[in-house]
């Protein structure tokens, strides 16, 4: 006999004409572009925050720590739930539970926070601009298609959801 779902997971079995989120890019690459262009700019153009070597480096630890930790219990609630971190694929189950209480996106949180964090620490004011300006990358060619795929797919149970928990934070 198997376990029922937990009552946080809407257990329905993708239907066969559901392609998932339309998603345009990928986010990590994103991500990943947006700390590869901030330490170039600032190889031509300088920039560093005016904060003591110190402060920036344990705020900006503590930040990465903390991102690496919301990513860490995110990644652990699409496992057990028997979801793929891959964003175009269909979902069987809307997540509500762990870091998903707080957050509707925390995997793009924590990018946003590690990418911040890391500015910080390496006093790269261009990173953490060019760590915003993924976050609006993110939110009109993810977030806004996973969301939009998200009413689709579970209705009701995501309105509510959307209605209770924050989109970031």
């Amino acid at each position: 006999m198997m376990d029922a779902p937990p009552p946080n997971l809407q257990n329905e079995p993708p239907r066969e004409e559901d392609e998932g989120p339309k998603v345009r890019v990928h986010p990590p690459t994103v991500m990943f572009a947006a700390l590869v262009a901030g330490f170039l700019v600032r190889l031509y153009a300088g920039g560093s925050l005016p904060l003591p070597r110190a402060l920036a480096e344990g705020l900006g630890g503590f930040l990465i720590i903390l991102a690496l930790g919301i990513l860490m219990a995110a990644t652990r609630a699409f496992n057990e739930a028997g979801e793929t971190l891959q964003p175009n694929t269909p979902s069987k189950r809307l997540l509500t539970e762990g870091p998903y209480r707080f957050s509707r996106n925390p995997v793009y949180l924590a990018m946003m926070i590690f990418g911040a964090g890391f500015g910080i620490a390496t006093s790269n004011v261009w990173i953490v601009l060019t760590t915003a300006l993924a976050g609006v990358i993110l939110h009109f060619f993810a977030i806004k298609p996973e969301e939009a795929y998200l009413e689709r797919r579970f209705g009701d149970a995501f309105a509510e959801y959307r209605r209770r928990v924050r989109r970031w934070i």
